[in-house]
């Protein structure tokens, strides 16, 4: 027998890098998938739910660097306060539904087990600095349950797998590069030091100010000064890590494990910490 879901994506004013809108069949859950430079049209949209769990991800053609869980009640105004503290996100994932079916309780527990997943599984960074623990009501595990596997399964068909991992023969000691945001930016990594050197003739973007990493913000000070805009590397510049490196090329806040890859797409995280790989 063939098992068939029926899912509808309704693409918000025919743009298919837009707002989309996902809907299973027999199921209440609505997915709403927001660009955040969309926030503004997004929250217009009438007839949306506003309790569930969201993801906030840093994400380039469905491969994640970073990503955020939280909960609301607010449906998509939740996002506001994240637009306005949480630089890394491109794009927030928001799974609503009402009151009666995500009670206090399940949406708790819905949160919590959706935490611990994303930092339990791929090579992605998390920004959650904790999983909380609320008790489990034992009459609604089940419930919980049967939400985050709907969850997993809109999210893997949407393009944005939570277990992604790389298959493919890799070759050590490549040339890694960046093209995010329409930077582009090559270095490689010492597997010895662990510090990774970005090449000359690498572009940075000043635009975007580097959050935590102070050794990416004096390389950045004492290189370009107060210059603005996009700026060209003269000369190779070794930082500390790989994600120290993406943050002095990129700004913000970035996992360079994922964000640099090689030429045949494999992560840097692949290619260097993939048990399974190093085996092979």
């Amino acid at each position: 027998m063939i098992a068939l879901t029926a899912m509808t994506i309704q693409i918000i004013d025919n743009n298919p890098d837009g707002i989309r809108i996902c809907r299973v069949d027999g199921e209440s859950l609505v997915t709403v998938v927001v660009p955040r430079d969309m926030l503004s049209e997004a929250k217009s949209l009438p007839d949306l739910p506003d309790r569930g769990v969201y993801y906030l991800l840093d994400e380039d053609h469905g491969v994640l660097s970073r990503a955020y869980v939280g909960q609301t009640t607010k449906g998509l105004s939740r996002l506001d306060a994240h637009k306005t503290k949480k630089d890394f996100w491109n794009k927030a994932i928001m799974f609503l539904d009402n009151d009666v079916n995500i009670d206090r309780d399940v949406l708790d527990s819905l949160e919590s087990t959706a935490i611990d997943y994303v930092d339990k599984h791929g090579s992605y960074e998390t920004d959650n600095e904790y999983t909380p623990a609320p008790r489990m009501n034992p009459y609604k595990e089940q419930q919980v349950e049967r939400l985050h596997n709907n969850i997993l399964f809109r999210m893997r068909v949407l393009g944005y797998d939570l277990d992604r991992k790389e298959k493919t023969p890799v070759m050590v000691n490549a040339v890694f590069h960046t093209k995010k945001n329409g930077v582009q930016a090559t270095g490689r990594y010492s597997q010895g030091t662990g510090r990774f050197t970005v090449l000359s003739g690498s572009e940075v973007d000043l635009v975007h100010p580097v959050i935590k990493n102070q050794g990416a913000v004096a390389a950045r000070q004492h290189l370009f000064g107060t210059q603005t805009g996009k700026a060209t590397l003269a000369d190779d510049i070794e930082l500390s890590s790989p994600s120290a490196a993406a943050e002095f090329v990129l700004g913000g806040s970035q996992n360079g494990w994922t964000e640099w890859v090689n030429e045949q797409g494999q992560t840097l995280d692949y290619v260097y910490r993939n048990k399974e790989h190093m085996n092979e």
